[in-house]
């Protein structure tokens, strides 16, 4: 039996603009809209279409109302050219042509746009930024864990990519009064009807940054709400180490002066000499593992768990022939990290072995680049990756191999046209991942949905396209989100079920779908 059905959703582009938050109806949806107002020529004009007689409709009703026919006993007939109902099954028929499901791949025809369904969102956000962001990372909270209950306010930080280095900042963000906007497409009849009482009221958006030398390759926080450092992966090939206490306090008591200390880095991380990289990931315990594009990773520990005392290890990590891509620490191993690189290899390390050597790889985990992985934090033995041709894969490291030496994916999908750029399973269903591919769609899956014959035949029936033609979309394909330019991050919040976050080159998303 399936366990969810599928919903396709995709949101208008929006260019990047000056920092603001707004609401769901900037943002938009996978229904097609015909426009019929006229277009308008060079010169400001409407073109020229047939002429009519604004008249001639409403006398012709009039003479449909009058006249009458006679049976052959004399008994009046009505004219049955006015069935209320043939009407209203009209409207309906042509309501449904007009609104239709687009999948990316649909062909848009001349008049046609792609427009909001926020029935397809429980909530949905976004935010133009000033300068884009390669990557952000949600800060836990003490507002309580979890929470469900709407209006949400949550937590981020993000990097900028300025177009001078002196000009880019860490952005701490409190995002406050996001309320639903799953009923923002009612009209007052329809909100009565429904008995809505949603608020229309703005959403709040309050930043404090920090001047950063160079632009941000990756952020990452650490997930304690007692101690949550922030570490930024600069172009110059450091990473920096922030204290952001003093700047989450900040926010609370209006008017507070933030000590100049708290905008001056704890700690640089000086390992990778002038070589950038992309790879960073905190352990709950302080200890960062970042990996820079020359194939090194290195170990930085924190000598308290209060204190700002840190030691960088000179010695890296060696086993990877090109650029390191990511990084995830086991979330059962506390010494136990993944790796993966543009060598196409996944690689499991130990941190007690002094040799620095892998434990375990998966030497062909794709035919291109690995970009990302992602451990799952309820079921620990899948990890999950994707790769630079666009594919993404789950891996079962209880069968890392087979009796061959052979390593096979337990499941491996071929959705996305272009690069994986972010994938993350859900903290709260070990079952759901969410992906993000340079192809703009930002996609939801189920690995549990398993169809019966029956049901697998429906499903095939149902994904015919407005030509008639069949469209092939997997059963575990739950959800496509759209509208943003170059996806490169996404993050499913720690404290709000549900709710994803995503960074592109056109701004933030902040959302939560009707599908998880």
């Amino acid at each position: 039996m399936s366990k969810r059905q599928n919903t396709t959703t995709t949101a208008v582009e929006e260019p990047s603009k000056v920092a603001a938050l707004s609401g769901a109806g900037s943002s938009g949806q996978p229904e097609r809209s015909v426009d019929k107002s006229r277009s308008m020529d060079v010169d400001g004009d409407a073109e020229m279409g047939e002429f009519e007689d604004a008249f001639e409709d409403e006398i012709e009703e009039e003479e449909d109302v009058i006249e009458r026919e006679e049976d052959s006993d004399g008994v009046e007939m009505m004219d049955d050219n006015n069935d209320d109902d043939d009407d209203e099954e009209e409207d309906e028929v042509t309501a449904e042509k007009r609104r239709q499901v687009y999948l990316p791949g649909d062909l848009l025809e001349e008049g046609e746009s792609l427009q909001v369904d926020n029935s397809a969102y429980h909530m949905l956000h976004s935010m133009s930024v000033d300068w884009p962001s390669l990557s952000f990372d949600f800060v836990p909270d003490n507002l309580g864990s979890p929470r469900t209950a709407f209006p949400h306010t949550m937590y981020a930080v993000a990097g900028t990519q300025a177009d001078r280095a002196f000009r880019n900042q860490v952005v701490l963000m409190k995002m406050s009064q996001l309320h639903r906007t799953i009923n923002d497409d009612l009209d007052d009849e329809d909100r009565a009807d429904e008995d809505v009482n949603d608020l229309d009221e703005d959403p709040i958006l309050e930043t404090k940054t920090i001047r950063h030398q160079g632009g941000v390759n990756r952020v990452r926080v650490m997930q304690s709400r007692e101690s949550p450092l922030t570490a930024t992966w600069a172009d110059t090939g450091k990473v920096h180490i922030w204290d952001i206490k003093k700047l989450m306090s900040s926010f609370e008591t209006p008017g507070t002066k933030v000590p100049q200390s708290a905008s001056q880095a704890l700690f640089t991380v000086a390992s990778h000499g002038s070589v950038e990289g992309y790879s960073m990931d905190w352990n709950t315990d302080g200890r960062l593992l970042t990996g820079d594009c020359s194939g090194k990773l290195y170990l930085t520990t924190r000598r308290s768990d209060t204190g700002s005392d840190f030691v960088a290890d000179r010695v890296s990590f060696k086993g990877h022939e090109a650029s390191v891509e990511d990084i995830q620490w086991s979330p059962e191993e506390s010494s136990v990290f993944a790796s993966c690189s543009v060598d196409q290899t996944i690689k499991i390390w130990d941190v007690r072995v002094k040799n620095r050597k892998f434990a375990l790889e998966v030497p062909n985990a794709h035919d291109s680049d690995v970009n990302v992985i992602s451990w799952n934090r309820r079921t620990r033995y899948l990890l999950a990756s994707g790769g630079d041709n666009g594919d993404f894969k789950v891996w079962d490291m209880r069968k890392w191999a087979d009796p061959n030496g052979r390593s096979t994916p337990a499941a491996e999908f071929r959705w996305h046209k272009k690069a994986v750029t972010s994938i993350e399973w859900c903290p709260t269903d070990d079952s759901v991942l969410a992906v993000a591919g340079a192809d703009d769609q930002l996609t939801l899956w189920d690995l549990a949905v398993e169809l019966d014959a029956e049901e697998e035949a429906r499903h095939r029936d149902a994904m015919v396209g407005p030509d008639g033609t069949k469209r092939e979309v997997p059963a575990q394909l739950l959800f496509v989100h759209q509208g943003q330019s170059h996806i490169k991050e996404l993050h499913w919040h720690p404290q709000i079920p549900g709710v994803l976050g995503s960074t592109a080159a056109s701004g933030f998303n902040f959302f939560k779908t009707i599908s998880v």
